[in-house]
């Protein structure tokens, strides 16, 4: 299993938008294969402004067909605005090696 994590710095009056933004996605990402769990992490702390989109899948080779699909590059041809973002967004992949659940 992996972990998808993509960090945003979003400027400050945007954080709204940027919600928004994820409110109204297609939801394509739900149907593919190996797809278990997005979420979009807001910072719990006032002195940051990093929101973090999470993506959880059964194997790096169901993310990268994902990323291949045609249904991903409509999802992210985003018209948001230049100055919503404070640079690039930063794509982390890891793969997770301990789980604990509550018994």
């Amino acid at each position: 299993m992996i972990v998808v994590q993509n960090r945003f710095e979003i400027a400050e009056g945007y954080e709204h938008d940027f919600v928004e933004q994820f409110k109204s996605r297609e939801g394509d990402v739900e149907t593919r294969d190996g797809f278990r769990k997005f979420q979009l992490l807001r910072p719990a702390e006032e002195d940051t402004n990093t929101f973090v989109s999470m993506t959880v899948w059964d194997s790096l080779s169901d993310f990268e067909a994902w990323t291949e699909s045609a249904a991903f590059e409509t999802a992210h041809d985003s018209d948001a605005p230049r100055e919503m973002f404070e640079g690039h967004p930063t794509l982390e992949i890891h793969e997770v090696t301990l789980e604990a659940t509550p018994e």
